[in-house]
């Protein structure tokens, strides 16, 4: 999009377009005019419509397509989602996107006002960014597809990288490149004459205002959750149609639905590992049983990993270190392998639940705070005190546990991030500022906690995970790899509707004492398993800091890109510390040091790949 700029056109258009095809005979379409072009790959969900008012593409996968449809008062001959987008945006203008039920980008050029319109969904499923100036505007899916216009400098972003070694990945709106910028979701973004303008049209709120029983709010939920099920698969034939399945409460209560929503045994795909720490495998197969799902089982290795790993880094056009990418990846090829197209996810059911195993440390540190101020400050502290912090016993326990009850949050909520962990002045290189441009590390979730429309701490603490575990986490995790898989992923729990309900029930009813998810345990407790209610916390996870000190490819390939001169030349990181995290991963019986270098290992693979020999 240029205004009085360097003209549109179909060379660029073609150089973009084929950054982000995926798949070997992908096809493309695009326009181009001298004010705009567009282009888009081909795949189900995504199209590109033209009128002599308005351009539309989308990337969309919708539930209510047949409601919008009829509340139109016109419709071209024209079924794809792209024209219908438009047409919604002749009728209603902007305030058409309050309307859509599941996820999407969306552009929109108006040529009677010559102002372009981005806009991404409720929770960001469906990515966007762009790069503004006063005279052009370049945007597309992923940053790939900005840098091969060739009309933005590609230059690594020293703020996001900053970011990243604190939250190993990069949280919207930053991007891994200087001038390209993330569209938050929920949001829209306007540009006309060289302005742009961005507007909020929706928000995970919590009112609490749910009244009744527990049994009846848990009646309701599990009632609501069933609609999301419905709504997210009816489209969708049985053969199709398959389900993550790790074995916990959020994958178990789908595979439970859905099973319910189809009257028939769906099928359901889990991942195992060898290293029994991380095998949940006799879960996924007790709720297999349960539902009378067919189950299908992979076990993935390090030399499974190994093999994976250079796509992964491929993939993602920024550092990502959410190692979970992998078995998600490999969960998605066995689905592919047999017919299978469509998948559902539990993502979003820990975050608006309260099922993350920090809420119930936060609940822990609470209680101290519940106690009277007086008690608090007049004589526990001062006694407590009087042990060093360091301390072995359980007067240096308790004085920790004071302090870190004492600290306000976000920080106590993040104090396990890597630079807060760690001090930032052993980590971080010469190239990477010390703090992230606003003299404080956490300003991001810190802007997040302050802008919650929550009254509840646990509220406030679920919102940010909302943003930016699921926003720029599980979610880019889940959905790039599906796109590299050639799978649909749908969320019915992320499904806006179930979403402000949830932000209804009291937060005491979702973390209720030390208990998580303390309502929809409530709500699936005649759904689900005894032993998966009664479960640990689990997922995806992968034992990756454990093949990174055992298996010989692992460790030689850590080794080979962490000692190398040329990694440290770049000032990201300190090699001292990369150094003594080796000799104490040597030292340690568990995974965590492994843990601590995986996010350097892909920062530094991200770089070679992506900067040092282009983007695609």
């Amino acid at each position: 999009m240029t205004k009085d700029g360097q003209p549109a056109d179909l060379l660029t258009m073609d150089a973009m377009t084929s950054a982000l095809v995926m798949h070997v005979g992908q096809g493309k379409q695009r326009i181009a005019e001298p004010e705009i072009a567009f282009g888009v790959t081909s795949k189900d969900t995504v199209s590109i419509w033209s009128s002599p008012e308005v351009v539309a593409t989308c990337d969309a996968d919708l539930y209510n397509q047949a409601e919008l449809r009829a509340g139109l008062k016109s419709m071209p001959n024209d079924g794809s989602l792209s024209c219908l987008l438009g047409q919604l945006y002749l009728e209603y203008g902007e305030k058409f996107l309050t309307e859509l039920r599941g996820v999407f980008a969306i552009s929109i050029w108006d040529r009677r006002s010559k102002i372009l319109i981005l806009a991404t969904d409720r929770f960001g499923v469906k990515p966007l960014s762009y790069s503004a100036t006063p005279t052009m505007i370049v945007f597309a899916s992923q940053a790939r597809g900005i840098l091969a216009s060739g009309r933005v400098k590609k230059a690594v972003s020293a703020v996001a990288l900053v970011n990243y070694l604190n939250f190993t990945v990069v949280p919207a709106p930053l991007s891994a490149f200087e001038g390209i910028t993330k569209l938050s979701p929920a949001t829209y973004l306007v540009w006309k004459e060289g302005r742009t303008h961005i507007q909020q049209y929706w928000d995970m709120k919590y009112p609490e205002d749910a009244t009744g029983t527990t049994k009846h709010l848990a009646t309701e939920l599990l009632e609501r959750m069933e609609e999301t099920v419905r709504v997210t698969s009816s489209d969708v034939p049985l053969p199709r149609l398959g389900c993550f399945l790790s074995g916990g409460t959020d994958s178990s209560s789908v595979v439970g639905l859905l099973t319910r929503v189809k009257k028939n045994p769906v099928t359901s795909l889990s991942i195992g590992f060898a290293e029994e720490r991380f095998n949940e495998l006799q879960y996924a197969e007790i709720a297999a049983k349960h539902f009378g799902s067919q189950l299908v089982i992979s076990r993935l290795g390090p030399e499974d990993a190994f093999g994976i790993l250079p796509k992964i880094v491929a993939l993602y056009d920024e550092p990502f270190a959410n190692s979970s990418v992998i078995p998600t990846y490999h969960c998605q090829m066995l689905a592919r392998e047999r017919g299978i197209d469509v998948m559902l996810a539990g993502d979003g059911g820990d975050e608006l639940f309260g099922g993350n195993e920090r809420y119930q440390t936060q609940q822990v540190y609470e209680l101290y705070k519940k106690l009277p101020e007086l008690f608090r400050h007049g004589l526990v502290e001062p006694i407590v005190s009087q042990f060093p912090i360091d301390s072995p016993g359980i007067g240096g326990k308790l004085r920790r546990y004071i302090q870190t009850s004492n600290t306000p949050n976000p920080e106590r909520y993040f104090r396990w991030s890597m630079l807060q962990h760690f001090s930032a002045q052993t980590i971080l290189g010469s190239a990477l500022p010390f703090s992230n441009g606003h003299s404080d590390l956490l300003s991001i979730p810190r802007a997040h906690y302050h802008a919650a429309p929550a009254n509840s701490e646990m509220n406030r603490l679920l919102y940010i995970d909302v943003k930016m575990t699921l926003g720029d986490n599980d979610l880019p995790k889940v959905m790039r790899a599906a796109e590299l898989a050639g799978i649909n992923v749908r969320f019915p729990y992320m499904d806006h509707t179930l979403a402000e309900f949830s932000g209804r029930i009291p937060a005491n009813l979702k973390v209720k004492g030390l208990e998580k998810r303390y309502l929809f345990k409530q709500a699936t407790r005649d759904l689900l398993p005894k032993a998966i209610l009664q479960k640990k916390k689990h997922g995806f996870g992968l034992p990756i800091g454990m093949w990174l000190k055992t298996d010989p490819k692992m460790r030689a390939m850590a080794e080979d890109v962490l000692h190398d001169p040329r990694t440290y030349q770049r000032g990201y990181f300190q090699r001292d510390f990369i150094e003594k995290t080796f000799t104490a991963m040597d030292q340690d019986e568990t995974p965590y040091y492994g843990d601590i270098l995986w996010p350097f290992l892909m920062l530094e693979l991200w770089h070679r790949h992506h900067v040092d020999r282009g983007v695609a």
